[in-house]
């Protein structure tokens, strides 16, 4: 009946339904003090003046009927347990900073790359061919190319040397 009731307040039902639930008003007193309740809501949410209801005496009432949870007693921690358990994460945090500095330095690599560091490497040089045709369009789409931090002095440092290489 809440839903129905909920329903009547916004407009939501059908004429034969609004008899009834204005019957179900009539019968219940919880129903109707629901009712009251909800339209103190919507009022206060409207922001309507004259909300002089006090509701102190339902509120004190609900709170006197409400059972009281206790809750379990702390079991109380040793003395030495926290200086110990502080001293502990001190010494741990020394030792790691101990491991970390002291550590041997290798040759810069990880330990997993270690086989890698014996093989020969070769840098790798891709071969274009260089047409005019293609260094004409790399100049005309220049300009749509990322640029970096320095955007205006490297495009024309680029332009300079790539039409260098044409001559």
């Amino acid at each position: 009946m809440k839903t129905r009731l909920s329903a009547l307040m916004d407009g939501e039902l059908e004429d034969h339904e609004i008899v009834e639930a204005f019957r179900a008003l009539r019968r219940s007193p919880e129903l109707r003090s629901e009712w009251c309740d909800c339209q103190l809501i919507g009022a206060a949410l409207r922001g309507e003046r004259g909300l002089g209801i006090d509701v102190t005496a339902r509120v004190m009432a609900a709170i006197e009927v409400e059972p009281t949870v206790m809750a379990p007693a702390r079991k109380p921690r040793p003395e030495w347990q926290r200086p110990a358990l502080a001293l502990a994460a001190s010494v741990a945090g020394v030792a790691l900073v101990a491991w970390l500095a002291l550590a041997p330095v290798g040759n810069g690599m990880p330990t997993g790359t270690a086989g890698l560091a014996g093989a020969k490497q070769e840098p790798v040089v891709a071969q274009v061919q260089s047409t005019p045709r293609l260094q004409e369009y790399l100049l005309a789409h220049q300009a749509y190319a990322p640029g970096g931090a320095v955007v205006s002095g490297a495009r024309n440092i680029r332009t300079v040397a790539a039409s260098g290489e044409r001559r």
